[in-house]
């Protein structure tokens, strides 16, 4: 893993090297919007789960590209079309189990209703967007549009809290029976691995609206503090994050 990591470092100063000593641009954006993800609060496949547990999510990113380093009468294929990006994310949710077992009427369907749960996390890391457009192009207003897809990775500080209506999760009687050896409310720290997509709108000189959606994978089950255990469970949590905002050019 540290080869890798030192591998790629070197690749990354290696293309830096080729864009000179030239301008670069640096930018600053803010996103918000309604973030689904799928946890093992509710059944799988019960589609209330995911519309009915929906938070919200806010981001702060820095993008730099390099359209004009180096060479301006020389192309090059990584500076016209990527940008890096950084950014820090907030997420927060509420969560009830949803399914066929929750609406039963009887000792089972009432632990899962007085069940509630909470999820917060604090994300930072690094992307790299590959635009469909020539970058140098959109800024000139020769496109409006600059649609992209966008990979990268996060380091994920989780935040999970759960409570019953009926007491005590450590109880008897309280926690439904697959929770008993899966539920973990401590905080902690994975990573995320992200793949997404959207658009940029160019809306003046200096700044842009972008619209994005973002799936996103954690390394760990335990983001809301359970894990349950059985063979309904298959993935780790994961999220959908569609998100719209504002970007600024800071030295354009």
């Amino acid at each position: 893993m540290k080869r890798i990591r030192i591998s790629f470092l070197i690749v990354f100063l290696c293309l830096l090297s080729d864009f000179g000593y030239g301008q670069v641009l640096h930018e600053i954006g803010v996103t918000a919007g309604p973030l689904a993800i799928t946890t093992d609060y509710g059944q799988r496949g019960e589609f209330r789960n995911f519309y009915q547990n929906t938070g919200f999510g806010i981001g702060f990113q820095h993008y730099m590209n390099f359209v004009f380093t180096g060479n301006n009468n020389q192309t090059n294929y990584f500076k016209d079309f990527f940008r890096v990006r950084t950014e820090i994310d907030y997420f927060h949710t509420y969560l009830d189990h949803y399914g066929p077992i929750s609406y039963q009427n009887n000792p089972r369907g009432e632990m899962l209703r007085a069940m509630h749960g909470e999820a917060q996390l604090i994300e930072f890391g690094s992307q790299l967007e590959w635009h469909f457009t020539q970058i140098r192009e959109f800024l000139i207003f020769s496109y409006r549009f600059s649609p992209y897809v966008t990979v990268g990775a996060h380091l994920a500080y989780y935040m999970p809290d759960a409570y019953s209506d009926l007491g005590p999760l450590d109880r008897p009687g309280v926690l439904f029976p697959s929770f008993t050896d899966g539920l973990n409310l401590d905080n902690g720290i994975t990573y995320n691995l992200l793949f997404g997509g959207g658009t940029r709108y160019r809306l003046g000189r200096n700044s842009d609206l972008v619209a994005e959606i973002k799936w996103q994978y954690y390394g760990s089950d335990y983001i809301e503090g359970l894990d349950v255990q059985g063979p309904q469970n298959q993935s780790n949590d994961w999220s959908i994050w569609f998100n719209f905002g504002y970007i600024y050019y800071l030295n354009f």
